[in-house]
């Protein structure tokens, strides 16, 4: 038995992760580490074949690790993520984010009942768009028209997802674990998210078991009335989500419309 609960942030990169955390980190009572299984100290440290027992001693050392990496020390530094000092000294949820491992989550939904799993998905255009214009994700000599679907370029290691294809599996994986685990699992949309923040916030600790705090309110005005430039910033415009209506190839994008039409997942396709 975990001596606090988890919550288990994901999604595909470039669709909103980084925000979606540091919204969570917000709240005194959240202890938020960056995706333990990709960093250095807990690199392999478990997985599939791994016990409940395992899975627990790892949960309470990612909890309880100081680690730069996990804590994002060099982001917060630099102004990418925000300093939040008002702390509990007790903190009740350990938050993860990760956008690896997502072979992981039934797993952990089925060993773990503490367990909470949010999932949020970007418009593909957008997802896509800003992976492509992205000078740290995507690599320079590649051609967009031929990674776009496959994210094969950037995939460099197993438990990596990235491309259209990877959307669409991720998206479907997730809202049908939100149909087997409606109590344990949430999809939310990255759209809603920008355009309702306070709301769809509300709603994400509700789910949880968090109260909607006077610093999350802060932090949620502050990042989206500044903007930085940076890719991995959590301090951006509302108009950051519509980018790829200008910029992302025309062919993408019919691409994408005419797939997703007629299935579940058109929904998330934003003309």
């Amino acid at each position: 038995m975990l001596p606090f609960r988890i919550v288990w942030l994901c999604g595909l990169p470039r669709s909103g992760t980084n925000w979606l955390s540091q919204i969570f980190d917000s709240h005194e009572k959240v202890n938020f580490k960056l995706a333990p299984l990709f960093s250095y100290k807990f690199k392999n440290r478990v997985g599939a074949d791994s016990s409940k027992e395992e899975w627990v001693s790892f949960f309470c050392d990612v909890y309880h690790s100081n680690d730069d990496f996990l804590n994002q020390t060099q982001k917060r530094t630099e102004g990418i993520f925000p300093v939040f000092e008002k702390k509990n000294n007790d903190q009740e949820f350990l938050v993860i984010k990760e956008t690896r491992f997502h072979n992981l989550t039934p797993l952990l939904l089925g060993s773990f009942t503490e367990i909470k799993i949010i999932y949020i998905v970007r418009n593909p255009c957008g997802a896509i768009n800003s992976w492509l214009s992205s000078k740290r994700e995507f690599p320079v000599n590649a051609n967009p028209l031929e990674e776009w679907r496959t994210g094969k370029c950037r995939k460099t290691s197993a438990g990596q997802f990235w491309g259209f294809d990877d959307w669409k599996i991720l998206t479907n994986q997730y809202l049908d674990l939100e149909i087997n685990y409606p109590k344990k699992v949430k999809v939310i949309s990255y759209e809603s998210l920008v355009e309702q923040s306070f709301d769809q916030t509300n709603d994400m600790f509700e789910f949880v078991g968090l109260n909607f705090s006077k610093e999350t309110r802060k932090f949620l005005k502050h990042s989206q009335s500044t903007h930085s430039d940076h890719g991995n910033a959590v301090y951006k415009n509302k108009e950051v989500k519509d980018k790829w209506k200008t910029n992302l190839d025309p062919e993408i994008i019919e691409a994408i419309r005419h797939e997703l039409l007629g299935t579940r997942l058109e929904k998330y396709f934003h003309k």
